[in-house]
């Protein structure tokens, strides 16, 4: 009989905790439901633009194949035709697909379709070959933004800030960090603060 006594308020302790948690997770999905966009919004980098360079010029090598120097021959050219397109990459923002990693609550039954805009198409990362440069999703998608990386949200302890990390990667060391911190106010989660922590 003691046993019992025992037993029962551990599987009491048990039982709730399991509760508390699968509770705290459904919070910290809504919240994250509520400010996911206008988090993507905050921080993302179009990658077009990150890799958008001119073409250089030919090496130009002497009769023993040694290096001599570049071809800067029409360089002008190819710069400003360079700047040409990336003023129109930054012009052309719909329609713009970003990859999710599995990372925090996102993982592959996440649908990350529900977040999308006229502006953003979610697709999850795991989609397609796992490829550091990204070269498979450029050839699948025109307009290829980049990955991004979320982590869980950090809430204080009356659950009325946060907290949570954001990267963003355009290639293999191409990428962006950020910590976002929100707010709830009159009963709705803003973003209060955005601040870049890396560029790697």
């Amino acid at each position: 009989m003691s046993s019992i006594k025992f037993l029962f308020p551990v599987l009491a302790f048990i039982v709730f905790g399991c509760e508390q948690k699968k509770d705290d997770k459904q919070f910290e999905q809504k919240v994250l439901d509520e400010i996911f966009v206008e988090v993507v919004n905050s921080t993302y980098r179009d990658k077009r633009l990150y890799t958008c360079f001119p073409d250089g010029g030919k090496d130009i090598y002497d009769e023993f194949g040694e290096w001599i120097k570049e071809d800067t021959t029409g360089q002008h050219k190819r710069d400003l035709a360079c700047e040409l397109k990336r003023e129109a990459l930054k012009k052309d923002t719909l329609d713009l697909v970003i990859a999710v990693g599995n990372d925090g609550l996102i993982n592959d039954s996440t649908a990350v379709q529900k977040y999308n805009t006229k502006k953003f198409t979610f697709r999850h990362l795991s989609e397609l070959p796992k490829d550091t440069e990204f070269r498979n999703w450029e050839r699948k998608y025109d307009k290829f933004a980049g990955a991004m990386f979320l982590s869980t949200i950090k809430f204080n302890s009356v659950r009325e800030s946060g907290i949570l990390s954001v990267n963003y990667a355009c290639g293999g060391k191409c990428g962006l960090s950020y910590n976002v911190y929100i707010r709830k106010i009159n009963n709705k989660w803003i973003i209060n603060k955005v601040q870049q922590t890396a560029i790697w």
